[in-house]
């Protein structure tokens, strides 16, 4: 087989998956809800439809180009000696690493929990500006400005985006949810 052939086979056989996918979000049945909005069906038809112009640009690529790149991520820099950074990381002890790994967990855990209890836009602020503070970000304007403009977007992502049905609390937590969710419109 030809080598830019045998380069474009992965994107074919995607591209025919990305095919068979949009097919059946087509068959997702709305009973008519999205009159004159954007509906739910709308949000898989997107990205099955990125998807299939990213194969098409790809195989597209490979047949005219040729190209023989390889995507190397994280591995690149590991042809070189280390620099002063890298030994001083690798000087610290484990153990410093590891409160901020268990730390890490039980902020996922605790979210997990209490995301139906508190709701998820103050339980996700509150995750963001927490998990930047293990990482070491210490000034507090930073960390309010992260946790409540991070979950805001992430709120109105997936409220009016994706049309994802989110956890809103209980009691004082679930007036604080509606009437955000009234601000974004939904």
């Amino acid at each position: 087989m030809h080598p830019r052939l045998r380069a474009i086979v992965p994107h074919s056989v995607l591209l025919a998956v990305s095919a068979l996918l949009y097919y059946a979000a087509t068959l997702i049945d709305t009973h008519g809800e999205s009159a004159g909005r954007i509906g739910p069906d709308a949000w898989p038809k997107f990205i099955i439809g990125a998807m299939a112009a990213l194969c098409v640009y790809e195989i597209v690529k490979r047949l005219l180009v040729g190209t023989t790149f390889t995507a190397t991520g994280l591995t690149q820099g590991l042809n070189r000696p280390p620099d002063d950074a890298d030994r001083a990381l690798a000087a610290r002890p484990p153990e410093e690493h590891n409160g901020k790994l268990a730390a890490g967990i039980a902020l996922i855990a605790a979210y997990v929990v209490g995301v139906s209890h508190v709701g998820f836009f103050l339980s996700t602020a509150l995750f963001l500006a927490l998990f930047s503070w293990i990482g070491g970000v210490r000034r507090p304007l930073t960390l309010a400005v992260v946790g409540l403009a991070g979950a805001f977007v992430l709120l109105v992502i997936f409220m009016r985006l994706a049309y994802v049905s989110l956890p809103i609390g209980d009691g004082p937590f679930k007036s604080l949810s509606l009437l955000l969710l009234h601000w974004v419109g939904v």
